[in-house]
């Protein structure tokens, strides 16, 4: 077998895993059963179950940015397409958000919607670092507790749906603040 499909087992057993099992009690033994391989050759690929679920979200988060790659040439909105990308991957988030994990794939997430925000708005708008930061902070924050509001309701709803409601909060409020 190659280096790279033991690992997939590795991580993709640290999810089955995870579906029956809070992860703070999942072991390596455990994943290593799962993924049929000794723990040794576990613990050769990674030192603890931390990294294993760091290489299992770095691949979602690789798969994320390809995806809004791709609809961002196609002329896709990227919230959208975010939403998209969640509802196609909802039982990888759904079970992230009951294991108290969300923090660690958003923050990647949140990551690639600063660079996305930096390199067509900061240049062409004339907006200086600074307001680009908080600009990016702010919509990023407002996007993450749509999908924490989201998945806590175990996805429930459709991607435009959701776009929908994303598209209404931020007319509102823009109407609120014109008002004080």
């Amino acid at each position: 077998m190659e280096k790279d499909e033991v690992k997939g087992y590795i991580t993709q057993s640290l999810f089955l895993l995870m579906k029956n099992l809070p992860y703070e009690k999942i072991t390596m033994s455990m994943i290593a059963n799962k993924a049929g391989v000794s723990r040794r050759t576990v613990y050769r690929y990674f030192e603890n179950k931390n990294m294993v679920l760091t290489e299992y979200f770095d691949d979602l988060i690789s798969l994320y940015r390809k995806k809004l790659q791709e609809n961002i040439d196609k002329g896709t909105n990227v919230i959208l397409s975010s939403f998209e990308f969640i509802f196609e991957n909802s039982e990888i988030f759904i079970i992230a958000y009951k294991n108290k994990l969300l923090v660690n794939i958003f923050s990647a997430i949140l990551d690639i919607v600063r660079e996305i925000v930096l390199s067509r708005h900061q240049d062409a708008k004339g907006w200086s670092r600074e307001y680009t930061d908080y600009y990016v902070s702010f919509v990023a924050g407002g996007i993450y507790r749509i999908f924490y509001e989201w998945l806590k309701k175990d996805g429930n709803k459709k991607p435009k749906e959701i776009f929908e409601i994303y598209k209404n909060v931020i007319a509102d409020l823009d109407k609120r603040i014109s008002n004080i």
